[in-house]
């Protein structure tokens, strides 16, 4: 009998995000996502959080275009 893995639910995080994140501190992504869980307290640390929650508003306003105008084209 195989032991059923169970994933982690309560933090998904934008892997695009988190790669772009960690090309632009020089850090690894393992970092970055200890900075977004709140593992790591520091300036850096903040500003990684900051950065993640801008890039993924704009991330999610640029699918909400997308999908509105796709919505207008098939009408």
């Amino acid at each position: 009998m195989d032991k059923p893995t169970k994933k982690n639910k309560k933090y998904t995080y934008d892997q695009g995000i988190i790669k772009a994140l960690a090309e632009k501190y020089k850090i690894t992504a393992f970092y970055v996502r200890q900075c977004l869980s709140g593992h790591s307290n520091s300036a850096t640390a903040d500003n990684i959080k900051l950065d993640y929650k801008t890039l993924e508003k704009k991330l999610n306003a640029t699918y909400t275009i997308f999908i509105n105008k796709s919505e207008n084209d098939s009408q």
